[in-house]
């Protein structure tokens, strides 16, 4: 028995699996996810192997992510009550009974309809949150030499130039389409592709989008 069974409570292996793909399809899962501190957890508990997922108690959640530990209470209850986040061992310290908790999916997948139709406050603030955090990653690299933007890497590790790109233009709506397919298909491919413990990391937020113009000019006219 490992140690945890030894203190009695729960096994990891009598845990369900995480689920491939959860779609986010409700206003209350919508919700949790627009606060930047959930949005934090959620990450550190979904980065890394399929096969060998982080689970964390609530004061190593908080050492991972900087935060004292009596904020994170909160934000961790509102992530297992919504099935974002499981308890996947428990643990006697000190005679308490620790929790820890693993994710409940492996990648998240928003409805469109759920976001056209709720396009408020809670929308963008996930948007707000996952955006920053994304930010947060690449400055952290940078600083610390681990994101490069040189081009003297040698033809077998092209794949550490990073790429960014910032622009606009006008072309014909089929064209957009099929960028846009194009797009799709590509960010489809680097999620669904097989988890390879001896290769690289990648790291990729993608966003393309275009206006509705007419109601641009009409907000701007408010």
């Amino acid at each position: 028995m490992n140690a945890c069974q030894d203190n009695g409570v729960t096994d990891l292996d009598a845990v369900p699996e995480p689920l491939p793909v959860r779609a986010v399809d409700d206003v209350d899962t919508l919700k949790v996810l627009a606060d930047p501190t959930r949005l934090a957890i959620l990450r550190e508990l979904m980065t890394g192997s399929p096969r060998d997922l982080p689970v964390r108690s609530v004061k190593e959640l908080a050492e991972r992510l900087g935060e004292p530990q009596t904020k994170l209470y909160r934000h961790v209850k509102q992530l297992a009550a919504s099935g974002l986040i499981v308890v996947a061992q428990t643990r006697l310290v000190s005679g308490i009974v620790e929790q820890r908790y693993r994710t409940g999916q492996l990648s998240l997948d928003l409805e469109p309809g759920l976001l056209r139709q709720h396009a408020t406050t809670d929308t963008t603030a996930m948007f707000t949150a996952a955006l920053d955090a994304f930010r947060e990653d690449i400055v952290t690299g940078l600083r610390a030499g681990r994101v490069r933007f040189d081009t003297d890497a040698p033809p077998e590790e092209s794949y550490r130039r990073t790429i960014v790109s910032n622009g606009l233009n006008r072309v014909p709506a089929a064209k957009a389409t099929e960028f846009r397919d194009r797009l799709a298909a590509l960010m489809h491919e680097m999620v669904e592709s097989e988890w390879d413990d001896d290769g690289v990391q990648i790291n990729f937020m993608t966003v393309m989008y275009s206006p509705d113009e007419d109601q641009t000019e009409s907000d701007s006219n408010c």
